[in-house]
């Protein structure tokens, strides 16, 4: 087995045990259905758009890079230096908002640059070999991992997002896998926390906050 892999098996069954110890610890969890809906729902807007992030990553990638030969600088890579490793943490911050409580954000973010921050330098120390002059000049314009608002703002969404390109690889399926995922711990999670639960409630909130979305991204999508 991988080092790698060796890692992320330990970190997947630590977060499952430490999950299930939260879950047991009902006084860590605020007791506020009005705000436990509110978490859910800004927790279902990050999942989901972590996960179309990775999609257009994948894709733009996936149909420039020369099978990973070439250096990628347009697209969401226009964005950020590193959209895929984007895409993970705002899929795991929307976990976090949605199941568990919403203090451990910070405790989250430290672990997943403590998990990834050594594999991104080693990556863009390989880009760089690629083409070092150009790939300096990008980091220069490019941040990282967190986009900005200034960068943002002088483009349309579409400069970053080829849809076309977002739906060809097998990232899509994150689209129903990772929300299923959620819904049914954020269920399981009531029934602890509020010794009840109503799975269609959840499901509501999650297409509130998928509409909510969409009619965004598709307002920035047209728009020039």
């Amino acid at each position: 087995m991988k080092k790698r892999v060796k890692i992320d098996s330990a970190l997947l069954s630590s977060i499952i045990i430490i999950t299930g110890f939260l879950f047991a610890s009902r006084n860590l969890y605020p007791r506020n259905p009005f705000l436990d809906d509110t978490l859910d729902f800004l927790g279902f807007i990050v999942l989901l758009t972590g996960i179309l992030l990775r999609m257009a990553a994948r894709g733009y990638k996936k149909a420039h890079s020369n099978k990973s030969r070439e250096l990628v600088t347009d697209g969401p890579y226009k964005l950020v230096r590193n959209p895929m490793y984007l895409g993970s943490f705002l899929i795991g911050a929307g976990f976090i908002l949605i199941v568990w409580p919403w203090w451990s954000l910070p405790v989250f973010a430290v672990l997943f640059y403590l998990r990834f921050n050594k594999q991104i330098v080693k990556e863009e120390a390989f880009l760089e070999k690629l083409d070092s002059r150009r790939y300096q000049a990008y980091c220069r314009k490019v941040p990282r991992i967190f986009p900005s608002i200034a960068l943002m703002g002088k483009a349309g969404l579409k400069e970053f997002i080829d849809l076309k390109e977002a739906f060809s690889t097998k990232e899509q399926r994150g689209l129903w896998g990772w929300p299923l995922l959620a819904v049914l711990l954020e269920s399981f999670q009531e029934q602890l926390v509020f010794e009840e639960t109503i799975p269609s409630h959840t499901i509501m909130i999650f297409l509130m906050a998928a509409i909510l979305l969409i009619v965004v991204f598709a307002y920035y999508y047209q728009k020039k």
